[in-house]
């Protein structure tokens, strides 16, 4: 069965002036299509960083991302509505 979602191996740095964060480290996903998936884990653990990179907000720092389709639905965690954009832009 061909997957909608496949990660191999992504890792995901956060660097700063002074300091690099390892958000994910060696994460490899495979998403078959009609599957649901759900992501667990405690708070800071990389959840929303994985999310956003199969999103396609992020990059990963290494590994290999493959997703069949860019329509992809995303969840925030909090309110993320621009100002400066209608409420039908706000929407795409």
């Amino acid at each position: 069965m061909e997957y909608v979602c496949k990660l191999k191996n992504i890792g995901k740095y956060y660097h700063t002036i002074v300091n690099e964060t390892k958000a994910i480290n060696n994460i490899s996903l495979e998403v078959k299509k009609g599957e649901i998936v759900s992501i667990v884990g405690p708070s800071g653990c990389g959840k929303s960083t994985v999310l956003s990179i199969i999103a396609g907000f992020e990059e990963p720092s290494y590994g290999e991302v493959y997703i069949e389709s860019n329509n992809i639905g995303f969840m925030f965690q909090k309110d993320q509505l621009y100002e400066w954009r209608t409420i039908l832009n706000n929407c795409l």
